[in-house]
């Protein structure tokens, strides 16, 4: 009986540590995005920081829906071309609101970022 307790307490422990995305997740990775965008992209004024911050805001809740619609139809056939559309969307939005300047440096920031996650899960 112990050695069966044991078991299922190491087999959803396990489960647990694999559901857990390292950097939480992502939501904590578009909070954080949009932190870094709010403090390194230099002279936004305060409609441009509300404009930025409420598209990210919009990109995280429309990414959380793609994932749940993928979870539920449990195909990610797609999900990788639905995501580069959503993030080219969200760049549009953001290119309207900052100048050119501004823009090149959002992009400089993102593009590592994006640059860092792809060789991390090109490594797994």
């Amino acid at each position: 009986m112990k050695t069966l307790l044991g078991t299922i307490l190491i087999g959803l422990s396990s489960l647990c540590m694999q559901a857990q995305r390292p950097g939480g997740g992502p939501e904590v990775m578009l909070a954080r995005e949009k932190q870094n965008v709010l403090e390194n992209v230099e002279n936004l004024s305060e409609d441009q920081k509300m404009l930025v911050s409420g598209i990210y805001d919009e990109f995280t809740v429309s990414l959380k829906e793609k994932f749940e619609e993928a979870r539920e139809s449990g195909s990610r056939e797609g999900m990788r071309e639905k995501m580069q559309a959503l993030r080219a969307e969200r760049d549009a939005l953001i290119k309207d609101v900052l100048n050119e300047e501004q823009f090149m440096t959002y992009k400089r920031l993102t593009e590592r970022k994006r640059g860092k996650r792809e060789n991390q899960e090109e490594a797994q």
